[in-house]
Parts: C-alpha cells; sequence; structure tokens
C-alpha cells in the first residue's frame, strides 16, 4: 500500500484554516468580554448590597441604600393631616399607609393614605369638609369630573387641592352602610 505524498497546502486549505482560527478568536473575545461582564456585574452589586441598610419593625420598613431611601409606615396615625370627620371610624380593613422616597440630596416626594367611615349623610359630610377646607381646594362630584384618570374619579364628591408638585384630596364615597372618608396627600416629603 502506498500512500500519496503529503506536501504543502494549497491555499484553499490556508483560507479555510485561517477562517477557521478568526472565528475561534472572535469567540474567545466574546466569551472572554461576557466572563468579565459578569465578574463586574457581581463586584458592584456586591457592593451596593453591602452599603443596604433594611430595617423591618411591625408595620414599618425603611430601605437605605448609598443613593437613597424608602419608607413606608403603615402604623402611622394620621399621616395625610387632612382634618378628620368628627366620629370617623378608620377602616382597618383597608389601612393607611405613609411612602416617602428620598434622595441623598435632600429632595424627596411622599405619598400618604387614610380611609375613615361615618354613617352621617353624604351632604353633611361634604359642607362639613367644605368649611374647614378654604377656597384652595376645588369641589368635585361625578358632573364635573372632567377626566376618568383623576385621583377623585370613583368619588362621589371630591375636594383636590393642587399646587406645584403637591396634591391633597379628600374623596367621599357613598356605601350601602354610609360614606367612605379617603383623605390622600401626594407631594413632597415635608410637612405639607
Amino acid at each position: 500500500m502506498s500512500t500519496a505524498p503529503i506536501g504543502p497546502p494549497t491555499p484553499q486549505q490556508l483560507t479555510t484554516r485561517k477562517r477557521n482560527n478568526a472565528i475561534l478568536w472572535i469567540l474567545a473575545i466574546v466569551a472572554g468580554g461576557f466572563v468579565i461582564l459578569v465578574i463586574g456585574s457581581l463586584i458592584i452589586a456586591g457592593m451596593f448590597v453591602r452599603h443596604v441598610r433594611v430595617d423591618n419593625s411591625g408595620k414599618q420598613v425603611e430601605i437605605e441604600t448609598p443613593a437613597g431611601s424608602l419608607r413606608v409606615n403603615g402604623d402611622q396615625a394620621h399621616a395625610t393631616g387632612l382634618p378628620i370627620y368628627p366620629g370617623a371610624q378608620p377602616l382597618k380593613s383597608e389601612g393607611g399607609a405613609n411612602v416617602e422616597f428620598s434622595a441623598q440630596s435632600g429632595a424627596g416626594m411622599g405619598l400618604a393614605n387614610e380611609k375613615y367611615s361615618t354613617s352621617d349623610d353624604l351632604d353633611e359630610v361634604s359642607d362639613w369638609y367644605k368649611q374647614r377646607l378654604g377656597p384652595g381646594y376645588k369641589r368635585e362630584d361625578r358632573s364635573t369630573a372632567k377626566r376618568s384618570d383623576q385621583v377623585s374619579s370613583n368619588a362621589d364628591v371630591a375636594y383636590v387641592y393642587e399646587k406645584g408638585d403637591n396634591v391633597r384630596v379628600v374623596a367621599l364615597t357613598k356605601k350601602s352602610d354610609g360614606i367612605e372618608i379617603e383623605l390622600v396627600r401626594i407631594g413632597k416629603k415635608e410637612v405639607q
């Protein structure tokens, strides 16, 4: 048996080898870049997690990061600062909450919500709020609501205060057993 002598590679064989080597190099570079990206992401995530503090006590949660903080307080009494109708009972099933977002720069936003109920008549409750809230609050009802996406759109009567980034709402909704009163404050974190 004789075999054909092996001679130098043909130009076509050289081109095929160069293409195969180029593909291998490209794959190796992509894989190396991916590994570096994963390792860098893990290092950054580790540094971030190391500087995050979470406090959880009862109905209060506080998360602090190097960028800012988040505080959720489901136990704070009267977080909105809006007047409560005399004799109105807090709705425990709905629960109120106070949420604050703040940045390291001191800027921040907050949201507070409270719900109450009373067996009094809608007109009586509405008149009481009209006297207490003052002229800065606009009265809206189902017939005067302009947009379907308004905070007060589900209420029968609402008193809305808007100034800059601050919004306060007193929403009164008829229920089978009386009136549901929802108090909402949205805006800057400072006392409003």
